[in-house]
């Protein structure tokens, strides 16, 4: 580039044409939920799930191997065994039954900030069956239909896809949108840990490619309460490899977990290495880039690293009482863009 002016333009389109795209775990749910959902019911993490969510007497009489408490390894020691075929197909059904109990209360949760705080150029990649996140963007998109992508990774219980056409819709629909079809079915949710093959179901795989692709692009990734499980191992190196695979210096990597920062960074170790070490870990997603820059997070985070800009938003992530409270928080920023205005406010 011949001069300072291409280059400060080259940073900029290349920063702020890209998307934010976080990557949600179990803790994720655990902090949308942390005194349990309307109904008081809790979220549990794979480890000691049976236990967790009262699904213990489904294994009353089976004889495993595995000493692990983690569901995935359960699962897969099942999947073995013939005769234990009933037992895992029971233990899916229950798995869903369980999970389509969840109602989120009614006042605003971190999904509910999390969703309004992105755009539709933003991405939120989910490991979580539960369907909270889906109940969140319909509440928060009668605020904005200007909302992220929602992509589910292992599945999710409220994601139908229809048996003629395929087109993928909420489970809750009684037709198909697309083709009127009265037949719907769930993606898979469980896979052995030995042979977690998410080619073998198209919407995984589907979603799969879109992460790989997507996170190639990320000006902004974020991790969220996701503790990348050794049963992961094979779908980390994946995005790891991606990842990596383009120039990383000018982008951001945050971590949002309870867990010690040295425990995080050095689980994202690989991820963070080719930002040259552009990482924050928070505790909570109201002290990460979409709290200080709700649905603006990338234009504040070149506005401050590029621009020097020593300022601070004069609109920042707080927690509401009601859905009233919150759109009237939201409100100067989504007037603006309405303007076509998505400066920093």
């Amino acid at each position: 580039m011949e001069n300072k002016a291409e280059i400060e333009k080259y940073i900029h389109d290349f920063i702020l044409n890209r998307p934010h795209v976080f990557i949600l775990g179990a803790g994720a749910t655990i902090a949308a939920i942390p005194n349990g959902d309307k109904n008081g019911l809790r979220c549990s993490v794979m480890n000691n799930f049976l236990e967790e969510l009262d699904l213990l007497d489904i294994l009353s009489g089976v004889k495993l191997n595995t000493k692990s408490r983690n569901l995935e390894d359960i699962y897969s020691e099942l999947d073995t065994i013939p005769e234990y075929t009933s037992i895992k197909y029971e233990l899916e059904n229950r798995i869903i039954q369980k999970f389509s109990q969840y109602v989120l209360p009614e006042q605003p949760t971190i999904y509910d900030y999390l969703i309004l705080s992105l755009r539709s150029k933003d991405y939120i990649f989910t490991f979580n069956w539960d369907d909270l996140l889906i109940q969140a963007y319909n509440r928060v998109c009668r605020i904005t239909n200007d909302l992220p992508q929602l992509v589910f990774l292992h599945g999710n219980i409220g994601v139908g896809i229809c048996n003629e056409c395929h087109a993928i819709q909420s489970y809750r629909n009684i037709r198909c949108y697309k083709c009127g079809a009265t037949s719907l079915h769930l993606p898979k949710l469980l896979f052995p840990v030995k042979k977690k093959n998410y080619n073998s179901d198209p919407y995984i795989s589907t979603a799969w490619n879109g992460l790989l692709e997507i996170i190639k692009n990320a000006s902004i990734l974020t991790i969220f309460g996701y503790s990348a499980p050794k049963t992961d191992i094979e779908a980390i190196e994946a995005m790891k490899t991606a990842f990596s695979s383009t120039f990383r210096r000018y982008d951001q990597i945050e971590i949002i977990d309870v867990k010690p920062e040295s425990e995080l960074l050095d689980t994202w170790s690989d991820f963070i290495q080719p930002t040259n070490f552009h990482v924050s870990t928070y505790t909570t997603l109201f002290d990460s880039i979409i709290g200080e820059f709700p649905r603006r997070s990338v234009e504040g985070y070149y506005k401050r690293n590029f621009c020097d800009w020593w300022g601070q938003s004069t609109l920042t992530l707080k927690k509401c009482a009601d859905f009233k409270g919150l759109k009237e928080l939201i409100r100067p920023v989504i007037y603006n863009e309405i303007q076509g205005n998505y400066d920093v406010i």
